[in-house]
């Protein structure tokens, strides 16, 4: 008996969203504008958040909607006339959806049932959950989700008299993700450029002061900027966001290295749907201009302007090596790498620092040929010194890899080792760059207690290259914990609990 009750509990509110839903297409049908959902409903209001922009890096995806910012407890009102088909209760994505509108971080009203009819500025649907201090509105169904800041439709009043800003223009490889310099553009280039919607007067929270954009786009100029060369998209733009791609799509739009939720970077060499470049091979080498451009939905337009160089050469440096372990003991410092294989390899450099100075060229490409894979300065320095490991091409002059971490050794009363763990640069840990200098972080605090020492790879002690045995004690830099990559591996425990 429980169970027929409940299937026919469940078939009901099938039955009613359907109805719902039916009823809900027609209003929106009918009403293409629709007032604001919180008070004064026929005055513009502030956007903290805009449609389509990014949320990320943890679970990176499209803004489904447009966050409207209120004290916590301001009630929220339906903007159509319609039935109630969802009331999620629990936890700070609570809803309530009315006929197309879902109305999220509210508590929702203790007196609404599911197919309750509510009315324009009049039903109130909840209030703001504390602490979250604004109501996230969502115009549309999965799957197709639409603009509720269209021009011609949507939220009205919309006043928005302000440009979005660019800023932070920068330009890869797109084959490799190498950064370029805007005088040395060849091949496939991807550009990223940073945008900043205003959707507030300046001085106001900078929550409304860096949202999405609506339109994105560039158009690549001749120098003199009077001739438009190269024109992708429509009239250059390349995204325009009326309706909400699919999430799988997010990491084309947005770069996956730059992209927060506060900082909003683009790929307009990109398209929605899938991974492109500016081909700069189909123009001749020479002087030109790179105009950005993002539009707002009311018309205002902002440009930014970047003056480029083409120059069709052998720009692809060979891979990043990774240094595997940087060793002293009494016949010298020991080298090991890995990496860096490329058909033009030409060999690899060292370059060394000691504490202060700058950084110098220890050993080239004379003597670590491109089949070096380790190598022994037999000269033991008296002071801590630092090195990095770069591999070079035979291009003249030669493109140098990204260098490899920073590792040190030094001599003291004591040998210690500095493994390096910290192999974790996702968008979502506090470090994101390429290589890092945290074997010269520790080694510094080491030799200022006069200590030596010397510093590998966590891998290295996992294979046994190197025995935690051979040293006094052992400082294990871990880094970020990650959801995704171990960070202390089964095999690693087991050499640290051997050890101990």
């Amino acid at each position: 008996m429980m169970v027929k009750t409940r299937l026919s509990a469940v078939l009901l509110c099938v039955a009613l969203s359907a109805v719902f839903l039916s009823a809900a297409a027609s209003v929106q049908a009918q009403d293409s504008t629709y007032p604001w959902p919180l008070q004064p409903f026929n005055t513009s209001q502030r956007i903290s958040g805009t449609f389509s922009e990014y949320r990320g890096p943890d679970n990176p995806h499209f803004h489904n909607g447009v966050d409207i910012p209120q004290s916590d407890g301001t009630p929220v009102y339906s903007v159509v006339d319609s039935r109630v088909t969802t009331i999620a209760p629990s936890g700070s994505n609570a809803y309530v959806r009315a006929g197309n509108f879902a109305y999220v971080h509210i508590a929702p009203n203790p007196s609404l049932s599911v197919g309750d009819s509510v009315f324009a500025g009049q039903t109130v649907l909840g209030t703001i959950l504390s602490g979250q201090g604004h109501v996230h509105f969502i115009d549309g169904y999965p799957g197709s989700r639409r603009n509720p800041l269209r021009d011609g439709g949507g939220l009205t009043p919309l006043d928005d008299p302000w440009a979005p800003e660019l800023s932070n223009v920068r330009f890869y490889l797109a084959q490799t993700g190498q950064r370029l310099a805007s005088t040395e553009l060849t091949s496939g280039v991807m550009i990223t450029v940073r945008v900043e919607e205003k959707n507030a007067a300046p001085g106001t929270s900078g929550s409304g002061l860096n949202n999405g954009s609506y339109t994105v786009g560039y158009k690549i100029l001749s120098r003199d900027r009077q001739t438009e060369l190269f024109v992708p998209g429509t009239d250059g733009v390349v995204y325009r966001f009326d309706s909400m791609p699919s999430d799988s799509y997010v990491h084309n739009v947005y770069h996956n290295l730059q992209a927060t939720t506060s900082n909003h970077v683009y790929i307009p060499t990109n398209e929605v749907t899938r991974k492109s470049s500016w081909d700069t091979s189909a123009l001749p080498d020479g002087d030109y201009t790179v105009l950005l451009f993002a539009g707002d939905t009311r018309g205002n337009v902002g440009e930014l302007f970047v003056d480029v160089t083409v120059s069709q050469r052998d720009i692809l440096a060979p891979p990043q090596p990774l240094m595997d372990r940087v060793i002293a003991d009494g016949s010298g410092v020991h080298f090991a790498w890995s990496g860096g294989a490329a058909p033009d390899l030409n060999g690899f450099r060292i370059y060394s620092q000691f504490e202060g100075s700058s950084w110098l060229l220890a050993h080239d490409e004379e003597s670590l040929g491109p089949s070096a894979v380790d190598f022994v300065d037999a000269t033991l320095p008296t002071d801590a010194t630092y090195f990095t490991l770069a591999a070079i091409d035979t291009m003249s002059p030669p493109n140098e890899s990204l260098q490899t971490d920073t590792y040190g050794v030094a001599t003291g009363t004591h040998s210690v080792l500095v493994v390096d763990g910290f192999d974790r640069t996702e968008s979502s840990g506090s470090w994101h760059e390429p290589r890092h200098p945290f074997g010269f972080v520790h080694g510094r605090s080491l030799t200022q207690a006069g200590v030596g020492f010397s510093t590998t790879t966590n891998e290295a002690v996992a294979a046994q290259r190197v025995q935690l045995e051979d040293f006094d004690a052992v400082v294990w830099i871990l880094g970020d914990e990650s959801t995704r990559d171990e960070t202390f591996s089964a095999t690693e425990q087991l050499r640290v609990r051997a050890y101990l």
